[in-house]
Formats: structure tokens, C-alpha cells, sequence
């Protein structure tokens, strides 16, 4: 990690924990975290295993997959410290392996989007599993394209089959499918974005993108195997969920938007943002060079407007979790803190 970056980082932390309540005199705010506690953390990322059934399934989407190891160990850490508390703890290890199966197929569908860019593609990889016409099709492809769709199937096959052992599945399954479906309409909107820049905004952005994070999914995961939860409050416990989504997506687009540049992936609301504010515009992603691109949205601070955004989320969780009787969801907001330090000091490795 460079200086540079670790510059990036702290100044991005202070932002985010600047004039938090509780804190006296000069103590610095918590994960205000400094650079050598910043590369220990992605060190500790990196020495993160992978149990043997788990390890099998990445090994298998390593064949036909673009991602680096780097990520799954970062996922493996963020999908352990989000957990619901609430989850029955027999049933917490294997929960936390389905989630991670989950991001393994949402990572698979997402990267045609955003990469393959590839509309025939996209539209059979979403049908798979949940259309039987779609999985008959299949025998219709052939070499690499054929071997990345058939390890979508078996990971969604995979997913379905796990949550289908979790004793509230029968009550969660119309949510899990709904929720699903939400992730898979992002990337549907990711690669109309990426066919057509022009219609980027930030309104849409925000409606649509959050839920390529999958943490409404992952949490519905949660209350299929939370037999103490109580239902007449799972209204409040998913808009406690869609801000900790919030929370995530802007995670994720502090840490990945250079990376995007370079791929010409301009799906993510740091472009929306840059186009709302007529610092760029649809055809300079179309058409400028990556540095270009970076050294506009560097001088514009950007990244300030999300990490300012960030925040507010955080403040309207909590208030929320103060009024969740049937769980404390107070370790879910801690997780949320710690999420995004996960994903500052990865900037540039995932």
C-alpha cells in the first residue's frame, strides 16, 4: 500500500467519523485507524482460509471466473462480521457458507454486465434455475461461455438447495426469491448503463445498483434460519436492512470506481454523481481516456459527497434498531463500522 493511498484512506476515515457524539477531548473516534493498522488488517485478510467444501467451490469458479482470491477472503470477513445475530447458532457456519455462494454467483452474473457486457448472456444467466425453457437452452452453448453459465446453475442449484434446509425457509422463500430477483434487475441496469452511458443517474443509480451488494438477500438468508425473530417486525428490520445495503454499495464504490475506470464500467454512482454535477459527461465516458476520467473525479472530492451520504445511513439505522424489540441489531450497525474500513484499505485489490 502506498503512501498515497494511505493518505486517501485516512483523510476518507476522518471523514466519516468526524463530529461523532461520545467521544471527549482529542480521543480519536473509533476505526480511525492509521496506516500500519491499515495494512495489518489487509494482511489479516490475506492469511484468511478457506474451509474444504467452501475452498472446492472457489477453486471451481476460479476456472471460469476473473476475480483474484484477495476478494473472496475480503468477502469471507465482511459475511462473518454481518451476520445477524439473531441467527441460530448450529446453523450460523453453514449460513455464513451459503452466503458466500450467493456472492460467488452474484459475482459470476454481475461481471457479464460490467465486463462481458454481453446482453444474450446476461438474460441467460438470469433465467437460469428459475426457468426451465433456460436451463433446456443451455445445451445450446458451447466452450467458455457454456462452462461460466453451467457454474452459475450449480451455484444457484447450490444456494436454493442450502436455504431450503433452514427450518423458517417455507415463511422467507417468497422474500428470497423477491430479493434475489432485485440483485439480478441491478445487473439487467448495470449493462443498460454500460450499452448507454447517457442514461446514468443518480436517482435510478440509487434505486437500482444497491441491490448488486445482495445484503437485503443475505439477510433474508439470516431470518430463514432465525427461529426467535419475530415477523411483525420485519418491516422495520428491512428498512434497518436497505440502509445497511446503502451502507455496503457506498463501501464498495469508494474502493472500486478506479478499477471500473480502467474496465470501462461506469455503473457506479461516483459517475452518476460526476454527471449530476456537470463534471463529466456521458460522452467523456464514452470516449476519454481512463486517467482522464480519474483525475476529474480526484479533483472533484467525489468521494466526500458518498462518504457524507454514508453517514447519514448510519444515523437513521440506528435510530431504527433503537425501536427492534425481538433482536438486538446493535452488532449489525457495529459490523456496517468496521464493513467500511474493510473496504478503504482495499482500495486497488479487489
Amino acid at each position: 500500500m502506498s503512501a498515497l493511498e494511505t493518505e486517501h484512506i485516512r483523510k476518507n476515515q476522518a471523514l466519516l467519523f468526524e463530529g461523532d457524539s461520545g467521544q471527549k477531548g482529542d480521543e480519536p473516534p473509533p476505526f480511525l485507524l492509521l496506516p500500519s493498522d491499515l495494512k495489518k488488517i489487509v494482511n489479516e485478510i490475506r492469511t484468511i482460509e478457506f474451509n474444504p467444501s467452501l475452498l472446492r467451490w472457489i477453486e471451481d469458479y476460479e476456472k471460469v471466473g476473473q476475480r483474484g482470491r484477495y476478494l473472496w477472503q475480503w468477502c469471507l470477513k465482511g459475511v462473518r462480521l454481518t451476520t445477524l445475530p439473531c441467527v441460530e447458532p448450529r446453523l450460523r457456519d453453514h449460513v455464513i457458507e451459503t452466503k458466500m455462494l450467493s456472492i460467488l454467483y452474484g459475482t459470476l452474473i454481475d461481471d457479464i454486465a460490467d465486463r462481458e457486457q454481453d446482453k444474450e448472456m446476461l438474460e441467460m444467466a438470469v433465467r437460469l434455475g428459475f426457468d426451465e425453457w433456460a436451463s433446456d437452452r443451455l445445451a445450446l452453448w458451447t466452450g467458455r461461455r457454456r462452462d461460466y453459465l453451467e457454474m452459475i446453475a450449480r451455484l444457484g442449484s447450490e444456494v436454493w438447495a442450502r436455504c431450503e434446509t433452514y427450518p423458517r425457509f417455507s415463511e422467507f422463500e417468497s422474500m428470497l426469491h423477491f430479493d434475489n430477483q432485485q440483485s439480478l434487475n441491478a445487473m439487467r441496469y448495470a449493462l443498460l448503463v454500460n450499452h448507454s452511458p447517457g442514461i446514468l443517474n443518480s436517482i435510478e443509480h440509487d434505486l437500482y445498483q444497491p441491490h448488486n451488494m445482495q445484503i437485503m438477500f443475505m439477510a433474508s438468508v439470516d431470518l430463514a434460519a432465525s427461529p426467535g425473530f419475530d415477523t411483525n417486525e420485519l418491516g422495520l428490520a428491512r428498512e434497518i436492512f436497505w440502509h445497511a445495503q446503502r451502507m455496503g454499495r457506498i463501501g464498495n464504490m469508494l474502493t472500486t470506481w478506479e478499477r471500473e475506470v480502467l474496465d470501462r464500467d461506469f455503473t457506479s454512482g461516483v459517475f452518476a454523481h460526476a454527471l449530476g454535477r456537470h463534471v463529466l459527461s456521458p460522452s467523456d465516458l464514452r470516449s476519454s481516456p481512463a486517467h482522464e476520467i480519474m483525475s476529474v473525479l480526484e479533483t472533484a472530492q467525489c468521494q466526500a459527497h458518498f462518504i457524507r451520504e454514508w453517514k447519514s445511513h448510519r444515523e437513521q439505522m440506528a435510530a431504527k434498531i433503537q425501536s427492534l424489540s425481538c433482536c438486538d441489531l446493535t452488532p449489525y450497525l457495529h459490523a456496517f463500522e468496521q464493513l467500511i474500513v474493510l473496504h478503504l484499505c482495499s482500495r486497488g485489490l479487489m
